[in-house]
């Protein structure tokens, strides 16, 4: 297990390697990959379900959740 002092090193490690302009490019093209990817879920059966129940390309979804919330808290 790793204690707090460990914590601490590791941090200033990173710090101390990403203060190198190299190495912050690196890191803006790992993002730029990463951002690409396509994202595939580790639950299909749950995008299923939330496809069906409207919980997915609903814009509207937050105003009603937020409506519903709030009437259920003046009750």
């Amino acid at each position: 297990m790793r204690t707090e002092q460990d914590k601490i090193n590791r941090r200033e490690a990173n710090r101390r390697y990403y203060n190198l302009e190299e190495n912050k490019e690196q890191k803006r093209e790992y993002m730029r990959k990463y951002n690409k990817r396509t994202h595939k879920t580790s639950y299909p059966h749950h995008e299923q379900w939330a496809k069906e129940n409207g919980y997915r390309y609903n814009d509207t979804l937050n105003s009603k959740n937020s409506v519903s919330f709030k009437d259920g808290a003046e009750r």
